[in-house]
């Protein structure tokens, strides 16, 4: 399981899907996963006193079927599948809730991570869950409460210190919803749930989103 002192960085791009899908998709509960290169995950797991996981990417799955498992699970199929052609690995979730009184990870989020657990080699597991808090996103504060999995318990999870996470910038947050409101980047975001209606819907790299984030965050 995570160690207590393990730590994670998230570049621009990671911190900034989640955002963008919650802002394209606001009255639905939106869900997606983070992404990190083998050898980043690699070394985190290798050293459980001092690790820190690069988190690189992220991938939105679905907005419209969060309570239809066979939808969630395909998408977490395909969205495994595609990572494993890049070299690249899940290492947590994301979930924006639609109902705020619904605490911790939700059902369909431990579910998830549940899933993922199951399918880790890790010996020391690294995986994560970042809930949106919107009342610190309004702030333009750090914007997530991180949960990771509890030593006791598989299908148990821990609120842990935000501060657990690290950000390129510390204006990220608050520039990012500057650009949301003035830019309406997150237009051109999709996920699997915009496939199944449009097969063009760029779901998995997601290049124009990403670009924009380049553009007006770097």
């Amino acid at each position: 399981m995570a160690s207590p002192q393990q730590t994670y960085t998230l570049n621009n791009i990671a911190y900034s899907i989640p955002i963008l899908h919650a802002a394209l998709h606001p009255s639905s509960t939106v869900i997606g996963v983070f992404l990190s290169s083998l050898s980043s995950s690699s070394s985190s797991s290798t050293d459980s006193s001092e690790g820190i996981l690069e988190v690189e990417d992220a991938i939105p799955l679905i907005h419209s079927y969060t309570n239809l498992s066979p939808i969630t699970e395909i998408s977490l199929s395909l969205a495994s599948e595609y990572v494993k052609l890049r070299q690249k690995k899940i290492v947590g979730i994301y979930i924006a809730k639609e109902n705020d009184s619904v605490e911790g990870l939700g059902r369909e989020g431990e579910r998830i991570l549940n899933a993922l657990l199951k399918e880790s080699s890790d010996s020391n597991n690294s995986l994560f869950g970042l809930v949106l808090n919107n009342d610190n996103l309004a702030k333009g504060q750090f914007a997530y409460i991180p949960y990771i999995p509890n030593s006791s318990s598989s299908s148990a999870y821990k609120q842990i210190s935000p501060e657990t996470f690290r950000l390129s910038s510390a204006e990220l947050p608050s520039k990012l919803l500057q650009i949301i409101r003035a830019k309406k980047i997150h237009r051109s975001l999709s996920d699997f749930d915009d496939n199944l209606e449009d097969p063009d819907a760029d779901w998995l790299e997601n290049v124009t989103a990403k670009k924009d984030i380049h553009k007006y965050l770097s």
